[in-house]
Parts: C-alpha cells; sequence; structure tokens
C-alpha cells in the first residue's frame, strides 16, 4: 500500500533540479539564504513578497512590463532602506518575477517521473500537460513559482491550506483502570478532531474545530491518527496541527495522560509523576484507540462506518515523543509513527515508516539521543531537523527562553509551516497510501531543514 521512497542519490539529484529550475537559482543562493545570514535573509524576503504584494497586485497588471518595473522598485526601495541585504537582490528578482502577474501564462508544477525531482514554469495553460517525462499540474492557486516550489514540490498540494472538509471536534470522556495503580481509574477526557461537512462553522479557536459538528462519511472510512502531548502538557497543545489533519481526511485523537498535564503543574514534573506516566501512556493510547475502532462499529455512534482501523498511525511531543516508540513497540495496529522533539532512552526505535522531527536548538530534550534512535529504527524512515526551531516548534505553547526566543529562533507560525511541510505529506503517503504526495517528501528546495532519508 505505501510508495517505497527513492534513494538517498536520486533525492540528492532531486534537490539539485529544484535549485536549477526553481525561483530561487544556485548562483543566487550562493551568497544568500547561506550561514549566520539565513534566517535573516528569509524574513527579509518574505517581509519583501509582502511588500510587493501590496504594491503590485497581480491582478492589477494587464502586461508584464509595468509588472516588473513595480517589483523592481519595490526591490530597489529594500535595498535603500537596508531592508534587504545586496546579496539578495538577485534571489528577490527571480522570486518574484518567476510570477504569473502581467499575462495569461500560468504557474505549472512538473514532477519528473523518473525520480520525483520537481520544478515550476510559468508556461501557457496549453503547455503544462503530463508527458512521458513529467507530470505536470497548473496549480491554480498560485501564482509565483516560488510557492509551487517550497510549498507544493510541483504537485500543487499547498501544505498550508486546509484540506477539502472542515475540521470537526469531540470531547468524549473515558474512563479506564490505571496500569501503573491498578484499581485506580483514570478519566481521559478525549479530543477527537474528525473531517466535517465543508463549510461548517463555527471553528472555536480553542479547539481548531466546529464543535459536534456532523461528520462528512463521502471519503470514509478515515485512518486514524494518535496524538500524544507532552510532560506537563495537554491533548490542545498542537492545535496549529491537529484539526488541520483532520480536514484532509483524518481522524485524529488525542488523550489527556492524567498525573502528567499541565493541570497537574508543578507535581506533573516531579519524577514519580514521570515514572508513572510512562506505565500509564502506553495504555492510554491504546485504549483510546480501542474505543474509536468500536465507535467505528457502533451504529449510535457518530464515527459509525468511518473509522479505518487498518490504517493507524502514532504521533507525540516530547514525552509524547518518547510515548510513539513506546506505543509502536507493543501495538500492532500501528503502521506509521512520527516521534516530534521526542525524549528517547537507548532502547527507543522503529520498526515501521517513520519520520523523526527534531527543533536543532533543543535544550529540553537530547537531540543526540534522537539520532541514535533514528539510526536503529528500520527503513523507510526520515530525519527532518528544522534550523532554528527549539523544542516548542512542535506545540502551540511558547515559553520564553532559549527554545522560543524569537528573532533568534523562528516564530510560532514560522515553525508551524515548517512542520506542516512535512507531517501532512509523510500521513498522505505513508498512512493514506496516497502516492500523489510523494515528491513533498523529497529534500526541500527551501532552506532552513537539515534533512536525511533512508529507504
Amino acid at each position: 500500500m505505501h510508495r517505497v521512497a527513492k534513494s538517498r542519490l536520486l533525492r540528492a539529484c532531486a534537490a539539485v533540479a529544484v535549485t536549477l529550475t526553481a525561483s530561487l537559482s544556485a548562483d543566487a543562493a550562493s551568497t544568500c539564504l547561506v550561514g549566520g545570514f539565513t534566517l535573516q535573509d528569509r524574513r527579509d524576503l518574505a517581509a519583501l513578497r509582502t511588500a510587493a504584494e501590496s504594491a503590485c497586485p497581480c491582478a492589477s497588471f494587464a502586461k508584464r512590463g509595468p509588472y516588473r518595473s513595480c517589483v523592481k522598485d519595490v526591490i530597489d526601495a529594500a535595498l535603500l532602506a537596508g531592508d534587504l541585504r545586496g546579496d539578495c537582490k538577485r534571489t528577490a528578482r527571480k522570486t518574484l518575477t518567476a510570477a504569473t502577474c502581467g499575462n495569461d501564462k500560468v504557474a505549472c508544477g512538473r514532477v519528473k517521473l523518473a525520480d520525483d525531482s520537481f520544478s515550476c514554469r510559468v508556461s501557457r495553460d496549453t503547455a503544462c500537460s503530463d508527458n512521458a517525462r513529467f507530470q505536470r499540474t497548473e496549480c491554480a492557486e498560485q501564482t509565483h513559482c516560488a510557492d509551487v516550489v517550497d510549498w507544493t514540490a510541483g504537485t500543487c498540494f499547498d501544505v498550508r491550506d486546509l484540506g477539502p472538509y472542515a475540521p470537526g471536534y469531540r470531547s468524549i470522556t473515558y474512563t479506564k483502570d490505571s496500569a501503573f495503580q491498578p484499581g485506580n481509574p483514570r478519566v481521559l477526557q478525549t479530543s477527537i478532531w474528525y473531517p466535517a461537512p465543508a463549510g461548517s462553522a463555527p471553528i472555536n479557536g480553542s479547539t481548531g474545530g466546529v464543535a459536534d459538528a456532523p461528520l462528512d462519511g463521502s471519503g470514509g472510512p478515515y485512518p486514524i491518527v494518535l496524538f500524544s502531548h507532552g510532560s506537563c502538557g495537554y491533548p490542545l497543545q498542537s492545535i496549529f496541527m491537529l484539526p488541520r489533519l483532520a480536514s484532509h481526511g483524518f481522524i485524529v485523537i488525542a488523550p489527556p495522560h492524567p498525573g502528567n498535564t499541565l493541570s497537574d503543574f508543578p507535581n506533573c514534573a516531579s519524577i514519580n509523576a514521570q515514572a508513572a506516566s510512562a506505565v500509564e501512556r502506553p495504555n492510554d493510547m491504546v485504549y483510546v484507540l480501542d474505543q474509536i475502532i468500536a465507535a467505528g462499529l457502533d451504529s449510535g455512534s457518530p464515527f459509525f462506518g468511518a473509522v479505518d482501523e487498518t490504517r493507524v498511525a502514532m504521533t507525540g511531543h516530547s514525552f509524547g515523543g518518547l510515548t510513539t516508540y513506546l506505543v509502536a513497540a507493543i501495538e500492532p495496529r500501528i503502521i506509521a509513527a512520527i516521534p516530534m522533539a521526542p525524549a528517547t532512552s537507548s532502547s527507543s526505535e522503529l520498526e515501521i515508516p517513520s519520520m523523526l522531527m527534531l527543533g536543532n536548538v533543543d535544550s529540553v530534550v537530547n537531540n543526540a539521543s534522537a539520532r541514535a534512535a533514528y539510526e536503529r529504527s528500520a527503513t523507510p524512515k526520515m530525519l527532518v531537523e528544522i534550523e532554528h526551531a527549539g523544542h516548542y516548534a512542535f506545540s502551540n505553547l511558547c515559553f520564553a527562553g532559549n527554545d522560543c526566543n524569537p528573532p533568534t529562533t523562528l516564530t510560532q507560525p514560522e515553525s508551524h509551516a515548517l512542520v506542516l511541510r512535512y507531517v501532512l505529506p509523510f500521513l498522505k503517503v505513508h498512512l493514506e497510501g496516497n502516492t500523489d504526495w510523494a515528491p513533498l517528501l523529497g529534500p526541500p528546495a527551501q532552506p532552513g531543514f537539515l534533512y536525511t532519508a533512508d529507504d
């Protein structure tokens, strides 16, 4: 059911092809977006893009010449004001002029069939069609090839967009026996996001979903994604991601881990609480998995007929990342895993398709230990490290300090976009079985990642 990833050599070739054909060319990137200037260059170029879209609205130009002249003025003004380094002038011009503005052409995403390398060209719509070498897609929502390459890998699937469904949300309370202290009940007020009919409203800002919306069964049965929160965290800690996954056709389940939640602070961080939670957490996750599968078989449940028990993924943040390793080791229904900024032990490893995600300035967990767990894990596997990101890149929470210290580190929105850049495609390919998203799992065209893949 799963697509076998391409070799590391082909992935490297893909990165070269993207760099040569996309809006950010190799020679332009040689002095811009590298070294100690990388983060500031990225922010300056993003600000320039915003300024250009304001001063030179794409839809207002009937001819390409006036558009390019307008963009040039914006770039020159940024250079004069010191808002853009001179080394980035060429990069900026290529990014802004590789656009459909001022003509009747389209941004055409191209994926090379031989190796999944990707690129984009501004071309006539009649030329944006498949041939023996390329799968070509007209990216109707994109005006700039930079977006087609950076955020869709030539596929036109933009990871920043919500999916075809609205994210529905339900809170269901389950009660189970304690694994650490048998006979003591554990109350799991569990958050569940699921595909709801498009247009469902209103979306609650606290949950990211539409409360008790009906489930849209048209695309079911849906794969299951289990999420385990961090130590002293809570089920809603990563709503930048979990409702978005539901909008793309996943049922997402996030229970609390009583004794190790934010409401248990400060005792949640004690050695005793951590030791107990290491035992309780895997059982919590398996229990809620059993409950949602049972709900899918219950004609009286809103999830009746909508749950695919053969496609289950496990993910989690920090202690939830360690929980991901623990659950995958005992639960054969888990077929894919994404530990994020995980705590790890000398025995942590995965035998299923996996993607380890790290912030490369994480001061909370031991990244070296996590990389060792990656080395022990079976293939196919990916290691994606986000540069200038700390421990809380995978959460909506941000505790001021070395791990969340903008502008030295990424802001939460900057981090979240880069997390989604890989999480959604990984689940689409390895859980949903949709190989059309596979090019997005190759090396990134944009800076900001340290990337490794082993097939």
